[in-house]
């Protein structure tokens, strides 16, 4: 966990790919795209559903170490309608037994609005964007003319770090700007796009263990 200042606030930012705002007791997830291996196999391509477990179990121990009263997802819960298969509806609904009372908010991103909004069972309450909180907005997509600062996600923001010869690394990243912050991808069948960074910004690398901010 890396704790920093943004806007004013505490705010956590995990090696797990979200941020944990500890005054409001919020975790903020972004494009999770679940049911997306089952999208592909839809047209063939074999591909393992074992992501969207891996990933209901990583949200879930998430929620369990924050002790989160409310999840936000930043968009793209679900990957497309083709995923919404019996196996995918099935781990997302062991999932939300576990989760008992927390409060579930999706901000509708481009691949919710082609899918359709998840089970109603789920109980997830879904909004446009921006939906407002106190200190800021939460976003899917980014925007540069923004009032209030913000939260988003959609770009899967990605970073790379060139060492001697042709070695490197090239990692998910936290953007973090002084009106906004751009989240990693939750998912872990997603993949990455490279960002350019300005000078006042910050970036926060993060493989799923650690955090590491890139000087």
């Amino acid at each position: 966990m890396t704790e920093i200042s943004w806007q004013n606030q505490s705010i956590h930012l995990l090696p797990e790919k979200a941020i944990f705002y500890p005054k409001e007791e919020c975790l903020f997830i972004a494009d999770p795209h679940f049911g997306k291996a089952a999208t592909f196999r839809k047209v063939g391509i074999p591909v393992s559903e074992h992501t969207t477990q891996d990933d209901c179990n990583r949200l879930q121990e998430l929620v369990r170490k924050t002790n989160a009263r409310k999840l936000i997802f930043l968009g793209d819960f679900l990957h497309a309608k083709q995923g919404k298969t019996a196996p995918v509806r099935t781990l997302l609904f062991q999932w939300r037994e576990l989760l008992g009372d927390l409060e579930i908010i999706l901000i509708r991103g481009n691949h919710d609005i082609k899918s359709g909004d998840p089970w109603p069972e789920l109980e997830i309450q879904c909004v446009p964007e921006p939906y407002s909180l106190k200190n800021w907005d939460c976003r899917h997509h980014p925007v540069e003319d923004s009032v209030l600062p913000y939260l988003a996600g959609h770009i899967h923001p990605g970073f790379s770090i060139q060492g001697s010869g042709r070695a490197g690394i090239r990692a998910a990243c936290f953007w973090v700007r002084p009106k906004s912050i751009i989240l990693p991808s939750f998912g872990s069948f997603t993949g990455l796009k490279n960002i350019t960074p300005r000078p006042q910004d910050k970036v926060f690398l993060t493989n799923n263990q650690e955090i590491v901010r890139v000087t």
